[in-house]
């Protein structure tokens, strides 16, 4: 990568701060309208992905069979959703006070860890949130407690049920940009769709038939983990879909493809997004095996919390896209527990949040 002339001291970018709760409970029915009702009071004006429930309304025939008899409840949240929100609008999302930054999509990485890795024999999973600075204000924890359902505990946007976190399925998701050619051909479960089927699973190995089974629209990476601590990557692009499984109890992934047919269409917009996202992933890996049996959450976000190779790595600093380290989520899903650092984990504490 080439040198990138910046202090080796720099500012707090996010000031120290809890990533609100945002917690409703009930039918999936009520559990939508909510959470929806919540969202627009509080983050009035911002239907980036209160705007998803619309898609809800006509699922593809293939993702509504799948839907209703793996986790039918999720049709309810949106109905609800989409109750309250309404059909998609034109209004822009609201901007926070300030100069809005680049979006920001060449970061994040993703990792699961098996018990015969951590310090208490239970798994621990999670991933980094590369993005421009202007997300910090709009993280929330979502905790949906659905009745006759799942409790869903995950970090995510206003208005957003998917997002990066665990169900008590014991069934956690996350998810990365992979730089690949754009896709023209792959067709397949849309990534929303394949990322709730994973979760109302019983294993990541179900989540993998999927994927292969049906496919999955357009590039990116998928890393699920289960309660019995196995874990994978599932990678898409024009190549198709391929399986990355966990080494020695170690799943890590960025954002290169490294699968044997997606690798062959990688594409990045800048030279330095391969290079980084491989110091990344493998430097997580390697970080993570040289304290086999010690690994606990706090050692986690110090892992994670790497400056080797600064100012970009797994603790971002700078991203040539703008994107930069703006929130980090570990998981303990056997155990109930989410913590969320809100921004760079080297400046700020994490805070945890339970079922």
């Amino acid at each position: 990568m080439a040198d990138v002339e910046l202090p080796r001291v720099v500012p707090r970018m996010a000031p120290e701060g809890v990533v609100p709760l945002i917690a409703v409970e009930g039918t999936a029915y009520d559990c939508g309208r909510g959470y929806a009702e919540i969202v627009m009071r509080k983050y009035p004006g911002f239907r980036e992905y209160l705007d998803i429930a619309n898609y809800w309304q006509k699922l593809p025939p293939v993702e509504k069979r799948l839907i209703e008899q793996r986790a039918p409840f999720l049709i309810d949240v949106h109905r609800g959703l989409f109750k309250v929100a309404g059909p998609p609008r034109s209004a822009k999302p609201s901007k926070p006070a300030g100069k809005r930054k680049p979006a920001g999509a060449g970061g994040c990485t993703s990792f699961g860890l098996s018990g015969s890795v951590t310090l208490d024999g239970q798994p621990i999973s999670g991933q980094t949130k590369d993005t421009g600075l202007d997300r910090i204000t709009r993280y929330i924890v979502l905790r949906m407690r659905i009745k006759g359902g799942p409790t869903i505990l995950t970090l995510c946007y206003p208005g957003e049920v998917l997002g990066y976190g665990f169900w008590t399925t014991g069934m956690s998701q996350f998810r990365n940009t992979l730089w690949s050619v754009k896709t023209t051909k792959l067709k397949g479960l849309d990534f929303m769709v394949l990322g709730f089927l994973c979760l109302a699973g019983k294993s990541v190995h179900e989540g993998a038939e999927l994927a292969l089974k049906y496919g999955r629209r357009g590039a990116g990476n998928t890393l699920i983990a289960d309660g019995s601590g196995e874990s994978l990557s599932i990678e898409s692009n024009e190549g198709g879909v391929n399986i990355i499984p966990a080494r020695d109890g170690i799943c890590t992934h960025a954002n290169h493809p490294f699968g044997p047919d997606t690798s062959k269409f990688e594409q990045y917009p800048f030279p330095t997004f391969k290079a980084d996202s491989e110091v990344r992933t493998f430097g997580l890996w390697n970080r993570f095996n040289a304290d086999r049996g010690r690994i606990t959450v706090q050692r986690t976000f110090q892992l994670i919390a790497d400056h080797s190779t600064y100012p970009r790595g797994t603790c971002k600093h700078y991203g040539e896209d703008g994107g930069v380290t703006t929130a980090v989520v570990v998981t303990e899903p056997t155990l109930g527990r989410l913590h969320v650092c809100r921004g760079q984990p080297c400046c700020n504490w994490p805070v945890t949040y339970t079922v």
